[in-house]
């Protein structure tokens, strides 16, 4: 049995500046913790493999493909390979949220525009 203590996880630099920690890294999945802290905005990108977002806590938006979606604390968004998206925290309080990528990707995630 392996634990991982989210805090107490290095955080990784990416092209977003936001917070971003690798809490499992396997042949099958990577679980990535995420933190927006008020008005953060992702850059647009696309990742090549499924993605997972459970909203721990907070709210936001995503913006998908061509869909706009309100996030809130217990929602679970599922995107397929490919889908250019950002998230953005128009709220006053954090938006924190597990990234899931299943299959673990084997290519980087690439931002598509400057945002």
């Amino acid at each position: 049995m392996k634990i991982v203590k989210t805090f107490e996880t290095a955080e990784i630099p990416n092209p977003h500046f936001i917070s971003v920690r690798a809490l499992l890294v396997s042949e099958s999945a990577q679980f990535e913790h995420l933190l927006l802290e008020p008005g953060q905005v992702q850059k647009m990108h696309v990742a090549h493999t499924n993605i997972y977002l459970y909203i721990l806590t907070g709210t936001g938006i995503l913006e998908a493909g061509e869909e706009t979606i309100t996030l809130s604390s217990d929602m679970l968004v599922e995107m397929p390979p490919e889908t250019p998206h950002r998230l953005i925290n128009d709220s006053d309080s954090q938006l924190r949220l597990l990234n899931i990528k299943a299959p673990r990707p084997q290519k980087t995630t690439q931002v598509v525009e400057k945002s």
